[in-house]
């Protein structure tokens, strides 16, 4: 990071007369909370009675240390999958701050933060970031249908067919994806020479870093061990879920009503454009609370509990990382705002 400029002392102006990140990062996430007690105030006064405050403490505490995996375990699969230059600690640091990136930035945006990381810490080349990222959408989407296949045989009313048809969608996109990327792992020599056609050496060159990085997911130790950390970190998300409302009592539900609630409220952070998935996350987990007969306030104060129970861990660990390793958040951003600036 020779050369970088780095993040000011807290308090103190950059020679632009920008704010410092830490500023902003305090600054929308009041925005957020705001919003979150003014939807809440929205839809009734006071706390739901269906829910014992005293049980909040327990389950925000699973759920942390289960967050908390999760990221660490998403961590250590981006290492694997970046190869020997990028170390487990060095994946779960990136890992970390990316997470974060996301509640700040529009999630699109915030999808070349992972490369732009491994790029500014590691020096991984970004084209070598952005296949590692390709291969990580591509076994999240293929467990997310998995599970939406699964949550269908207890889905209820009318999200049983829209769930069916977002886990046909997403199995189908998966399927492909996974199939043009063993032939691409296999062969990468075929990235190259379309690459070659175009008469571009800058394609040329992100071609080789894209194929390069791709090829590593042809080994089988690489590949075994990133498909078990990709099942074990969905299944400690849905171990949040089961957590946070089992804990609270909300609506008896069980476990198979849990997972519908689950992929629900995962769908509603895919297709989100807004940081974080704000807004869309607690309108599907309202509407999934719903269909299991649980009250709209209930239904919103758990999935204001659930948002909570998600950011926490991430703001806690991204914090830790930019303080503990000297990690420039503001280079991070400023990147991601010019992607051109990326090598």
């Amino acid at each position: 990071m020779n050369g970088l400029p780095q993040t000011p002392p807290p308090g103190k102006e950059r020679p632009d007369g920008s704010r410092p990140m830490l500023a902003v990062l305090f600054l929308r996430a009041a925005v957020v909370l705001a919003l979150a007690v003014a939807a809440f105030i929205a839809f009734g006064s006071g706390w739901p009675a269906e829910l014992d405050a005293g049980r909040i403490a327990p389950a925000v505490a699973a759920a942390f240390v289960l967050m908390l995996g999760t990221v660490l375990i998403a961590g250590w699969r981006l290492a694997v999958l970046a190869g020997t230059s990028v170390s487990v600690a060095d994946g779960i640091a990136v890992n970390m701050v990316a997470q974060l990136v996301v509640l700040l930035v529009p999630s699109r945006l915030s999808e070349a933060a992972k490369p732009l990381g491994l790029n500014l810490r590691c020096g991984l080349p970004v084209a070598s970031g952005f296949a590692v990222l390709v291969v990580e959408r591509l076994l999240d989407t293929i467990f997310l249908a998995m599970l939406a296949l699964c949550s269908v045989a207890v889905a209820a009313g009318p999200y049983a067919g829209s769930l069916k048809s977002s886990a046909i969608v997403l199995g189908g996109l998966g399927l492909v994806g996974v199939a043009g990327l063993m032939l691409v792992a296999r062969r990468p020599g075929i990235v190259v020479k379309v690459a070659t056609m175009t008469g571009s050496p800058w394609i040329k060159r992100q071609a080789l870093q894209m194929a390069d990085a791709l090829s590593q997911f042809a080994t089988l130790r690489v590949a075994a061990l990133a498909i078990a950390l990709s099942a074990l970190s969905w299944l400690l998300s849905y171990m949040i879920f089961l957590a946070v409302i089992g804990i609270m009592g909300i609506g008896g539900l069980d476990a198979g009503d849990i997972l519908v609630v689950f992929v629900a409220s995962t769908l509603g952070l895919v297709i989100s454009v807004a940081p974080g998935g704000l807004g869309t996350f607690e309108a599907a987990a309202v509407l999934a609370l719903g269909a299991f007969g649980v009250p709209i306030t209930t239904a919103v104060a758990t999935a204001l509990l659930l948002r909570l129970c998600l950011a926490l861990p991430i703001i806690a660990g991204g914090a830790w990382v930019l303080s503990a390793g000297g990690e420039s958040l503001w280079t991070l951003m400023r990147r991601l705002k010019q992607p051109g600036a990326a090598p």
